[in-house]
């Protein structure tokens, strides 16, 4: 494909239904700053599975005015850190897709996902949770040519 930056190679996983507790906020251009947000106050969520481990879910990714929430998977939702809340999503089955590069970058994968890759596929997308996950061990770089993100599409087989 034209962008080398990511990888369009959709692979079909199935996830599991998880919790995540984070910051969520109505807005398109809440994405960056949540994720900030999130990278400094991750310590404060207690029951985190892997706390390198920061989730960002889109609801609903191709509408503008989309909900998102930047948080991390949560073994247990007893404690809730002051300012967070926690969101509870459901088993689904997804296309995973690897964004390489900095954040800015990241419209031009999602687009390319949506016009070019899925259409010329077996897979429709559903509504659902998209989901952004990112190891904060290896790339904490919201801005790095090297900054790396797992990108997962909610589908279902056909048209």
């Amino acid at each position: 494909m034209k962008n080398s930056r990511w990888i369009m190679q959709g692979k079909v996983v199935y996830k599991e239904g998880f919790s995540v507790i984070g910051i969520a906020k109505n807005g398109e251009y809440q994405k960056e700053n949540l994720l900030k947000q999130i990278l400094k106050e991750k310590e404060m969520i207690s029951s985190s599975k892997e706390p390198h481990m920061v989730t960002g879910i889109c609801m609903a990714p191709k509408k503008e005015n989309y909900f998102y929430i930047a948080g991390t998977e949560v073994a247990d939702t007893a404690c809730i850190p002051n300012g967070m809340s926690v969101h509870t999503f459901p088993s689904f089955t997804y296309l995973q897709f690897k964004h390489r590069g900095p954040i800015t970058s990241l419209g031009s994968t999602y687009n390319s996902i949506w016009n070019e890759w899925l259409p010329n596929s077996p897979y429709s997308m559903i509504e659902g949770p998209a989901l952004e996950i990112v190891n904060t061990a290896i790339h904490s770089n919201l801005y790095s040519d090297t900054y790396e993100m797992d990108i997962y599409i909610p589908i279902k087989l056909g048209q």
